[in-house]
Parts: C-alpha cells; sequence; structure tokens
C-alpha cells in the first residue's frame, strides 16, 4: 500500500470527525462565556452569529484539521522508513504536533517536557501501528487493513492510534485553543472600525465538540472494520 493511500484514510477520518464536529459547535454558547468583551459588543456579536460562523468557526476548524495533517506527514515518513530511527524524525514531529503548538504560556516547564514526552511517544506508537499498512500490497486503505491486520489489532488501530483527542482528555486544562475577532469583519458597518478586537478562548468547546465527534466517528469506522472482516 502505498503512503498516498494510507494518508487518504487518515484523512477521511480526519475530515469525517472535523465535519461532525462542525455541526456540534456552539457560537452561542462560547460567546456568552466569554468574559473579555463588553456585554453589549458580545451581544451584537450573538445577533451575527451566522457571519460569525463563516467568518470564525468554519476557518478555525479548517486550520485545526490543516495542522492535524501536517503533523501527520512526518509521522507518515517514519512509518515508510523501515529501517528509520525515530529520533531521526523527532524534531519534526515535534515541531508540526498540533496540541504543543497550543500549549498554554503557563504550564509548568517540567509539567511541559513530560506532556510533549507523552505526546511524542503517542506518535511513535500511531506510526508503528501503521507501518503494517504502509508494507501492504491492497491500494485500499480498508482493504489494506483487512489484508495486514487482523481484526483485534485493526481495531485496536482505531480506537487507540487514529484517535487524536487523548491529549485534550488526560490534560484538558493543558492547552488553551482560541482566537481574535475582528467586529468590523463579523458585524459590518461604518462604526465597527471603533470597536476594539475580542480574543476569544474557545478551549472548552472545541474540546467538548472534538470528543463527540471522535467517539461517532470511531463508532461509524469500528462497524466498517466488522462489516470488512465479515465479509472476509
Amino acid at each position: 500500500m502505498t503512503r498516498e493511500a494510507v494518508r487518504a484514510g487518515f484523512e477521511e477520518f480526519v475530515g469525517d470527525i472535523i465535519d461532525t464536529a462542525y455541526e456540534e459547535f456552539d457560537v452561542v454558547a462560547v460567546l456568552r462565556g466569554e468574559s473579555g468583551a463588553s456585554g453589549r459588543l458580545l451581544n451584537r456579536l450573538l445577533k451575527n452569529n451566522r457571519r460569525l460562523d463563516q467568518r470564525i468557526v468554519r476557518p478555525e476548524l479548517h486550520d485545526y484539521r490543516r495542522q492535524v495533517l501536517e503533523q501527520f506527514e512526518p509521522i507518515l515518513a517514519y512509518a515508510a522508513d523501515g529501517d528509520g530511527d525515530f529520533d531521526d524524525y523527532r524534531d519534526r514531529i515535534r515541531e508540526t504536533d498540533v496540541y504543543l503548538a497550543h500549549l498554554r504560556p503557563s504550564v509548568r516547564r517540567d509539567r511541559r517536557r513530560t506532556i510533549e514526552t507523552a505526546e511524542l511517544d503517542r506518535q511513535r506508537r500511531l506510526a508503528e501501528a501503521a507501518q503494517p499498512l504502509v508494507e501492504s500490497a491492497e491500494a485500499d486503505f480498508w482493504d489494506a487493513t483487512v489484508d495486514a491486520l487482523d481484526r483485534d489489532h485493526a481495531r485496536d488501530l482505531v480506537q487507540t492510534h487514529f484517535t487524536f483527542t487523548d491529549p485534550l482528555r488526560e490534560n484538558p486544562d493543558a492547552f488553551v485553543f482560541e482566537t481574535d475577532i475582528d467586529p468590523g469583519d463579523v458585524i459590518g458597518g461604518p462604526l465597527t472600525g471603533r470597536l476594539p478586537t475580542v480574543t476569544v478562548e474557545y478551549t472548552d468547546e472545541v474540546v467538548r465538540v472534538l470528543e463527540r465527534a471522535e467517539a461517532t466517528v470511531v463508532e461509524q469506522a469500528l462497524s466498517e472494520l466488522d462489516r470488512r472482516f465479515d465479509a472476509e
């Protein structure tokens, strides 16, 4: 199986999670919990939640998807390198890791090192779990999964290694997701240029929707795996 086919399977999985998360995302709940702007400004933003969706929610989730897929590239490169040493890929994987990029500045140095070590170990295990798929002669992701793995290992790949919200569950207070909202971009009108930019944190909401979306997509993927194995 080619690296491109493994990439395509992972992209489909991640894309399904982001699409499901988008349907669940509640921008109104995010703004109602925001304390960094005046009540009047927040009320005006809430009245334009459709534009918030178009200008903020969609781009932010799209960017998150891009970051997850970018971090998969060096992982996939290591998986395809049969004789490679993980240390040769460690820096590239660290530099592209979406969660290490979103660590709160206030996280203590010792805890930061612990989280980084755990995250790099998680990425290493993902690469090693994907290695049999890269080596399979099958050109389709699901066909390669059935060809290269038994049912238990295939289910473990989906449940344990293809999931990517584990760090959020393990260290929910260590990460921050936030964005700057320009009221003029959302509300419009000649006077909005005088309104201040609002920095809005949406960490709790992104954790909620991603965990829920991931659980849904994992169940769908497991059902597809069972269907494929039962057809053998």
